[in-house]
């Protein structure tokens, strides 16, 4: 056994690579990704206690998705022939559990990652475990971190203010304003809302941008223009919030995790 120290926005695997090994995380928080087409989308997010890549190592399969850190992270790395020791060996009975167990939590999560992108189901507040607003254009990552804030509190307001391009953003419990000189958009002080309709849905307002935004390439806006309404409903999962025009460097990313979690 030996352990493995990860920094912020460091890879530990990729989906595709080889199973060798599985990872006990001792400390700081990681997160699974999986690649749906283009993009990749959030699974969950493991911490402290948690185990990560025991599916793969079992089922003798590449990793089914990629571990990212999302803050300082240290991990205990255990051989998947140390591993299989554990529960008898390559014959024993406690590994063909787990790997019945295994098998049976992949026919499970088929097609997760592709149900984010395709066919959403609107999220309730309830069903929510965390949200995160994460920097999806290389101006906000740099600005919000790799693993970008997490919303404790609605609602959430998102806008600019008037300082130079190199101050940082401002973020407090219920609101985030990021410096002014961000390339193709001039943000409203207060942009858009992240809030709770009706029955705890979750959705994005448009408040004072001349432009509006596109939430999941849906144009919401301010003014009066029946074509454009003022909200757009949010998934869960990953959701696309440009503020401003489709070239706007104010893009992000806002993660909807539900009560789940995911190995891999």
């Amino acid at each position: 056994m030996r352990s493995v120290e990860l920094k912020p926005g460091e890879v530990l695997y990729q989906e595709g690579d080889a199973s060798e090994c599985v990872y006990f995380v001792e400390s700081g928080e990681v997160e699974v990704r999986r690649g749906v087409g283009l993009d990749e989308v959030g699974l969950a997010t493991l911490g402290k206690g948690q185990i990560l890549g025991e599916m793969g190592v079992v089922r003798g399969e590449p990793r089914s998705a990629s571990i990212v850190a999302l803050t300082p992270a240290r991990l205990a790395q255990v051989d998947a022939a140390d591993f299989m020791k554990a529960f008898g060996g390559a014959d024993g009975l406690g590994l063909k559990i787990l790997r019945m167990i295994c098998n049976r939590l992949s026919e499970t999560n088929v097609g997760v990652g592709v149900g984010m992108t395709t066919t959403k189901s609107y999220a309730v507040r309830g069903d929510i475990d965390e949200i995160r607003l994460l920097g999806a254009s290389s101006e906000t990552r740099a600005m919000l971190g790799p693993a970008g804030i997490v919303v404790s509190h609605l609602p959430f307001e998102v806008g600019g203010v008037a300082d130079d391009a190199g101050s940082g953003p401002e973020i407090r419990r219920e609101s985030l304003a990021l410096p002014g000189g961000l390339d193709g958009v001039d943000l409203a002080r207060r942009h858009f809302r992240i809030e709770l309709g009706h029955d705890g849905a979750m959705q994005v307002r448009s408040l004072e941008g001349r432009v509006g935004c596109l939430v999941n390439q849906t144009r919401i806006s301010c003014d009066d223009r029946p074509e454009e309404p003022d909200v757009a409903p949010l998934s869960a999962g990953d959701n696309k919030i440009v503020a401003g025009g489709a070239r706007s460097a104010a893009r992000f990313t806002l993660r909807l995790r539900r009560f789940t979690s995911s190995a891999a």
